[in-house]
Formats: structure tokens, C-alpha cells, sequence
């Protein structure tokens, strides 16, 4: 009976295998077909998440046994809002003033060493889940988010819902939920900032001033709008933001918005002396600090690629008219604009990455791109603690591979792609389930 069992199912795999290797691979890559990354996708969500499952099952009051309180970041946000329910909107961008409101109000734990350093404006986002449970919200607020960035995806890509799923089993959006931060709340506001701002100008703007709450990602937005002529979408975000501003100290009060600044400050001369974990960091000036350079050179260094990366979105928001690969582009360089951003942030790259997949499956592979975005599916899976060993920013790699890869495809593809490459022959369905 044993033998007769461990048989079939040795044959079951045995077969399974062979119908795997038999399935053709689309043309001009090594081993990419669209059942393989599907397998390799359920694989790795079901892994990650069942993981995570069963460390919030061993958690204890909210704590997880390897340290954080679950939801990790979440209970900032939480925390804030509770407070702001309180009276203490103005108060907790002091230090001491918001660890001891956490202490008071979060999970059991001897301590937090959270700073809450977003302006007054990003209370809106918040505010609402100081109506919920510390646990509820977490979930809310992380899935709900997520949702949003999966529907803004869909949307504005025009996917099917493999192409969902596919997003949604990424590792780096992973990272995004066990950080309980709000990596896909900035990424679905910047897709739809960067989403055709000349035929949808007043959406646009609207998410682009929206996205404030988180400025350093943003920086590159005015500049692509002014190089596309998109006025429109411009005045929008800055009418927008200025709404948000008013409408923050009517309600919160002015003082806020001077704890504010003052916090900034501080968390200014924090980064510069590497008191916040520079590793989690993926930008020019925690990888070059973090290597050994000092804090000015560093700084200077990280200045020249923020004034580069402006340069650059000038030219290619006018040069380049494919709207997705111009918009891939800025939400790529967004990383090089700011010395202050975290690896739970990446989730803004889902885009551009899946702009250079599209692109791949209409036209054929370009030499060693496959093995490119094999690598940026795989790199956040080892963040931020391998960065940490290595004292290399492995973030930040990422970020300039992306973009070397989406520049290439912008300027220099059209002479790389095979002649002979049709849609019909490189792919039968594409991420979108419409013929490419």
C-alpha cells in the first residue's frame, strides 16, 4: 500500500514537471511563460502570508514575539489619531509628548521610538481609525489601502485580474502590509498624478496635491507638468494643496502646523546624523553615507542627483510621448529626489515595473531584461536586513536599475528589438489579457 502510494505520487510529480518544462516560453527570454510566474507568484503568497499569519496567531497583546507591535508603523498612524480625537494634534510632534500618548494608548510594550513627523494635513487620512480597534484598524487601514492601489492599478492599466493577482503576490507589496505604513496609499496617489495629466488634468491634480502629505515624493510632479504643457493639472494640485493647508488649520489650528515645522527640523538633523536606520533608506545619500562618505559630501552628492533627476523628467516629459513609459520614468526617479524615504515606499515601483513588462510583451525582450526584472521582483524579499549586513543600499540599486532599464526602453529599444519580433509570435495573452 505505502509502495503503491509513494508511486503515483512520484509519477504525479514526475508529470506535473514535464507539463511545467512543456509549456512554450515566450520568445526572446530564458525560462518566463505565464504559468510559471503564476506558480511562482501563489508560491511565494501563500508562503509569506501564512508566515505572517502564524506570527500574529503567537503574537502577544498586540506585540509580535520578534519585537514590533503588529502592524509595525500602524500604530503611528493609530496612535496619532486617537490623540488628535484628544486635543493633542499640536503636541505629539514632540518626542516624548508621543511616546508617552503610545504607552498610554497602544499595545502593552516598554517602549516605541516613534517620532510622528507627517503635516497637519495627513490627520485626514488618519483620523478614522481612532474610531476602530488597534486591530481592526490595522486591518482597515492596510487592506483597504491596498485595495485602492490594486484598483487604481487596474484601472489605469486596464488589467484583468491575473495581472491583480500578479501585483498583489509581489514581494514588495509584502513589505508594504507587514509595515503597516502607507506605501500603497502614495502609490495609488502618485499612478493617478502621473496618469495622463493632459487628458485628465483635474484627476491629476488632484491626487498630485493630495500627495503632499508626503512632499519628497512629489518634487519631480510640477516640473513634469510644466515640461508637458499640462497647466491644467498644475494649477489644480496647487489649488488642492492649499485647500488641504486651510482647511487643516481651521480645524486642527495653526499651532500645528509650527510643531510641524519645528519637527522637521529635527528630523532634518537626524537624517544627517544617522540617527534613523540609514540602511532602510533607498537613496543617494544613506547609500553613500552609509558606505563612509561624510554627511556634507553625501549631501552635496545627493543634491546633484535630485538636480539631475529634475533635468532629466524636463526632457523626457517632452520628448517622449508613450505616457506610460514618461510617467514610469518619474515614478522611478522619484527615489533620487529626497534623502529621506523608506524601503516601504517601493511599492510606488510596482508601476514602472509593470510599464517595462507591458512593453516587453508587445515588443520582445531586450537582452538581459528578463534577468533585470527577475531581480526587482526578487531584491525585497531580502530588504532591509540584508542592507543592514552588507552596509550596501540594496534599495537604491534597485531604484537606478529600474531606471536604466525604462530609460532604455524609452530611447535606445527601437533599435535593440529583433525585426522579425511580432506581437502574435513573442505572446498569446498580455498582462492585460488582451492580445498585445
Amino acid at each position: 500500500m505505502y509502495e503503491q502510494t509513494a508511486s503515483r505520487l512520484k509519477s504525479f510529480v514526475v508529470s506535473l514537471w514535464q507539463g511545467l518544462m512543456a509549456i512554450p516560453r515566450i520568445k526572446g527570454t530564458l525560462v518566463l511563460t505565464t504559468d510559471r510566474i503564476i506558480i511562482i507568484s501563489l508560491l511565494m503568497a501563500v508562503m509569506s502570508y501564512g508566515v505572517y499569519a502564524q506570527a500574529l496567531i503567537a503574537s502577544e497583546d498586540m506585540n509580535l514575539q520578534a519585537g514590533p507591535p503588529v502592524g509595525g508603523d500602524y500604530v503611528a498612524f493609530w496612535g496619532a489619531a486617537k490623540a488628535v480625537t484628544q486635543g493633542e494634534a499640536a503636541e505629539i510632534y514632540e518626542m516624548k509628548n508621543f511616546e508617552e500618548h503610545l504607552l498610554e494608548e497602544g499595545p502593552p510594550r516598554e517602549r516605541y521610538g516613534l517620532t510622528w513627523q507627517y503635516p497637519p494635513t495627513y490627520y485626514f487620512f488618519v483620523l478614522p481609525l481612532a474610531l476602530t480597534p488597534f486591530f481592526f484598524g490595522y486591518v482597515l487601514w492596510t487592506f483597504g489601502t491596498f485595495a485602492l492601489f490594486l484598483g487604481v492599478m487596474r484601472k489605469t492599466m486596464s488589467l484583468q485580474w491575473t495581472g491583480v493577482f500578479l501585483i498583489a503576490a509581489l514581494p514588495v507589496c509584502f513589505n508594504a502590509v507587514i509595515t503597516g505604513q502607507n506605501g500603497f496609499l502614495t502609490a495609488s496617489l502618485l499612478v493617478l498624478a502621473v496618469a495622463m495629466p493632459d487628458k485628465r488634468p483635474i484627476m491629476a491634480g488632484i491626487a498630485a496635491g493630495l500627495l503632499t502629505f508626503k512632499p519628497q515624493l512629489g518634487v519631480l510632479l510640477p516640473f513634469a507638468y510644466m515640461a508637458a504643457g499640462c497647466w491644467r493639472a498644475f494649477f489644480t494640485a496647487g489649488i488642492t494643496a492649499l485647500l488641504m493647508v486651510a482647511a487643516s488649520i481651521g480645524v486642527f489650528g495653526i499651532e500645528t502646523w509650527q510643531a510641524f515645522i519645528n519637527s522637521i527640523i529635527n528630523v532634518s538633523e537626524g537624517v544627517k546624523n544617522a540617527v534613523y536606520p540609514i540602511h532602510k533608506m533607498p537613496t543617494v545619500y544613506a547609500a553613500f553615507h552609509k558606505s563612509g562618505v561624510p554627511q556634507n559630501i553625501a549631501m552635496i552628492l545627493q543634491g546633484l542627483a535630485a538636480f539631475s533627476a529634475i533635468g532629466l523628467i524636463l526632457y523626457v516629459w517632452r520628448k517622449v510621448k508613450d505616457w506610460e513609459l514618461r510617467a514610469a520614468i518619474l515614478i522611478a526617479a522619484a527615489f533620487l529626489c529626497t534623502p529621506y524615504a523608506y524601503y516601504y515606499e517601493m511599492t510606488i515601483l510596482v508601476f514602472p515595473a509593470v510599464v517595462l513588462v507591458r512593453q516587453a510583451l508587445r515588443t520582445g525582450f531586450l537582452r538581459f531584461e528578463e534577468l533585470g526584472l527577475a531581480l526587482l521582483w526578487a531584491i525585497p524579499i531580502f530588504l532591509p536586513g540584508l542592507s543592514k549586513i552588507m552596509g550596501a543600499q540594496l534599495g537604491l540599486a534597485m531604484v537606478l536599475l529600474l531606471l536604466g532599464m525604462l530609460l532604455r526602453r524609452a530611447f535606445f529599444a527601437p533599435a535593440e528589438i529583433p525585426q522579425d519580433n511580432s506581437a502574435e509570435e513573442i505572446v498569446k495573452e498580455s498582462v492585460d489579457g488582451q492580445p498585445a
